[in-house]
């Protein structure tokens, strides 16, 4: 099987990340669709408990599952949770992107902020499938530390990336550029 994982959203439009599928059905493989499906499914939670304990995943397969699980609970707004799995994918396999991503949106989701910079530098630095939601993200790290211009930049930057995704066009138009 090849490594699945999936970015958190960091609003519920946010886009999810994609993996790699593999051929054939499993219970990692139903963890991975919950949690790029976008919905909080208790289930989908007892599937990916499931694939940890019964199924004979690859390191990359493990921290990927984690993440999965971690997503699924981000979604359902058990932060704790989520925290425990996105590190425990980090301490399985620290070269998953989306994991230090989803490590970030956790934190900015319970109020940090430019503490979360070097989780999201990681992400960007291990080339996230996601770039404008850690872009994104970045922004929001760099509002809460009062660097509005950096806040602003980052934010052109999803925009341009992910241009059909509208939460960064509408958060630009809460700024309003003055010429000096």
């Amino acid at each position: 099987m090849k490594t699945l994982f999936a970015a958190a959203a960091l609003i519920a439009a946010a886009p999810a990340a994609a993996g790699t599928v593999s051929i054939g059905n499993s219970l990692a493989m139903d963890c991975y669709e919950a949690a790029v499906g976008r919905d909080y499914d208790r289930n989908a939670l007892g599937h990916c408990d499931l694939a940890l304990r019964q199924e004979g995943l690859t390191v990359q397969d493990r921290a990927a599952t984690l993440n999965n699980r971690g997503v699924l609970h981000l979604r359902g707004r058990n932060f704790r949770a989520a925290g425990r799995d996105f590190d425990a994918a980090a301490e399985t396999f620290s070269g998953n992107a989306e994991v230090w991503l989803n490590k970030a949106i956790s934190d900015l989701r319970r109020g940090a902020g430019m503490e979360t910079m070097p989780l999201i530098q990681r992400s960007l630095a291990l080339n996230t499938q996601r770039p404008a939601l850690a872009y994104y993200s970045r922004s929001l790290a760099y509002e809460r530390g009062g660097d509005l211009r950096s806040a602003y930049n980052d934010l052109v930057r999803a925009r341009d990336l992910a241009p059909e995704w509208k939460a960064p066009a509408e958060d630009l138009q809460q700024f309003r550029l003055i010429r000096r």
